[in-house]
């Protein structure tokens, strides 16, 4: 059965595809898919899907979503596309690194030099407020309605 996906307010949590990042990365992303719907508060569109970087980089549409890398530009083909341009919200000793746009780009990168250290970035887009922030940008008050597109994806790639 097709899900639809709201192309402006269900956001894509973008993991690397490959033994590691799925081993390391994707439980990450759960995590923070959990925080994103709960902040949802229930509807279908302002949601998260979590994918791999194949996915992203090979869809057409997927530049349409907000997303976020979870993963570094080594182990996430996403990630590599995104951090050169990406600002600094947040670094621990070179160690640890939050990226988010400042505007409409909708992208933010959640990654360190260590399993870690990913995880400590992810929890600190969290608790830091930064997965707010980047939430009002994606489901602002005045998000308009009727933007979906029809994703068939076999459930067990997603």
């Amino acid at each position: 059965m097709p899900r639809y996906f709201d192309i402006r307010s269900t956001i894509l949590i973008v993991v690397g595809y490959g033994i590691l990042p799925e081993e390391e990365d994707r439980p990450i992303a759960y995590d923070l898919k959990r925080a994103i719907d709960s902040r949802g508060l229930g509807a279908e569109s302002r949601s998260a899907v979590v994918v791999t970087d194949m996915w992203m980089v090979n869809q057409e549409m997927a530049e349409l979503f907000p997303a976020i890398a979870v993963g570094g530009p080594g182990v996430n083909a996403f990630a590599a596309q995104i951090y050169e341009e990406l600002p600094v919200a947040f670094t621990r000793d070179e160690r640890v690194f939050i990226q988010m746009s400042e505007g409409p780009g909708k992208r933010a990168a959640l990654w360190g030099m260590s399993q870690d250290a990913t995880r400590e970035a992810a929890e600190r887009f969290v608790k830091d407020g930064l997965l707010d922030r980047f939430l009002d940008t994606v489901f602002g008050p005045d998000l308009p309605r009727g933007m979906f597109v029809m994703v068939t994806v076999p459930s067990a790639s997603v």
